[in-house]
């Protein structure tokens, strides 16, 4: 079989980094278990001297974030049907998919994200097109129309809810299989569920409380809007809370980070460590009491939490942080989950009051996660589905 994989934005050959690398590098080993894998990446530098796999292109020259003015915005509305309307083309980066598919026979082509597969226009191609829809462009409509901060913008975005509704469905049902990280989204004939899984599989012991200084970690992409807000809500209504009864708590925060007034509000508040990237995830894991996970928007699911299993670490997180998850993961069992502020204070605090509650959850958790999240789950789900129907 042969197989193309296009990925405008990441190295698919390369998992280190944040969710979406994994997720992507995830993908692309599972279809080298299927056949030969050509990849089309719009990022520099991306190598290979596999056998099973061919770099045909890898340049960063196309301009993928190509920036839109009103009255272009305006005239794409006229016809919002229109895949390629809401989700448009990026000439250069069409051009050269096109001039590869052109050269050779391709049974699968692969891509994650609707918008980017649009802006390659794979869609011409559907009925051998497999896309890991992963985050559902409704729900970054979603969030954009809730937390815009004029009512113009929040207006826009909730319109284009209700049109990318229709065009997501359009897609889906012309696309030969779609994935999604979200099981609820995973709603049509041609689809399935594809859970986000631990990348890294460290074996952590369970956290000692003898000694240790009490601390809560987060570990996120700080430059992503959602986890941003996240934190940033957790930092200044949460976190004093916790402080009020356990004074020497600690949070470190692990991750990249541009936005610097967050920053300098952050490094004020006692207690909140700013971390950045470091070198060894691990150690902030095996320091950690439990992780929190403080999300309440965005798309996809939180592989955050997965990972805090991974590490034999108790995860406290909101309802909207464990979607995707509810159905293996239960509060107060393998998962702490808050309603509000104060029901998050108050997990936390009793998590860091009691080592045996810490290791009985943790325990749990990682136990379920393992039976459900593993790699080899992960490709046979994708081999199921793939080769269910005719090449």
């Amino acid at each position: 079989m042969n197989i193309l994989f296009v990925s405008p934005s990441f190295n698919p050959l390369d998992g280190t980094g944040w969710g979406s690398t994994q997720r992507t590098n995830l993908l692309f080993e599972a279809c080298t278990l299927l056949g030969h894998v050509d990849v089309i990446s719009f990022v520099d530098g991306v190598t290979s001297s596999r056998e099973d796999c061919t770099v045909l292109y890898s340049d960063s020259a196309p301009r993928i974030g190509q920036k839109e003015g009103r009255v272009i915005k305006f005239l794409r509305m006229l016809t919002p049907l229109n895949p390629y309307a809401m989700f448009p083309k990026n000439k250069q980066c069409t051009e050269i998919v096109m001039d590869f598919i052109a050269q050779k026979h391709y049974d699968l082509i692969v891509c994650r994200y609707i918008p980017e597969a649009m802006m390659c226009g794979l869609l011409d191609f559907a009925d051998k097109l497999v896309i890991d829809v992963d985050d559902n462009p409704c729900d970054v409509e979603r969030t954009a129309a809730r937390t815009s901060r004029t009512w113009r913008n929040r207006m826009y975005h909730r319109y284009r809810v209700a049109i990318i509704e229709k065009v997501v469905d359009k897609i889906q049902r012309a696309c030969r299989f779609t994935f999604y990280a979200n099981p609820v989204q995973a709603k049509y004939k041609n689809s399935a569920y594809l859970p986000n899984i631990p990348f890294y599989e460290y074996d952590l012991p369970l956290v000692k409380y003898v000694q240790t200084t009490p601390r809560l970690l987060f570990v996120g992409n700080m430059s992503y809007g959602p986890n941003a807000q996240g934190v940033d809500k957790f930092v200044n209504n949460v976190f004093p809370l916790i402080r009020q009864q356990i004074p020497a708590v600690e949070l470190h925060l692990v991750g990249g980070c541009n936005q610097q007034a967050y920053l300098d509000k952050w490094s004020k508040i006692e207690g909140v460590k700013y971390m950045g990237f470091v070198d060894d995830l691990q150690n902030e894991y095996q320091e950690a009491h439990a992780v929190v996970v403080p999300i309440y928007g965005g798309a996809g699911t939180n592989i955050k939490v997965l990972e805090a299993m991974q590490m034999r670490r108790p995860c406290v997180t909101t309802t909207y942080g464990v979607r995707g998850f509810s159905e293996y993961f239960a509060d107060n069992k393998e998962i702490l989950i808050a309603e509000d502020d104060t029901a998050f204070a108050e997990k936390i605090v009793a998590l860091l009051n009691n080592e045996k509650q810490n290791h009985d959850i943790a325990t749990k958790a990682y136990s379920t996660m393992k039976a459900h999240f593993s790699r080899k789950a992960f490709n046979e789900i994708v081999k199921q589905n793939v080769l269910d129907t005719k090449c």
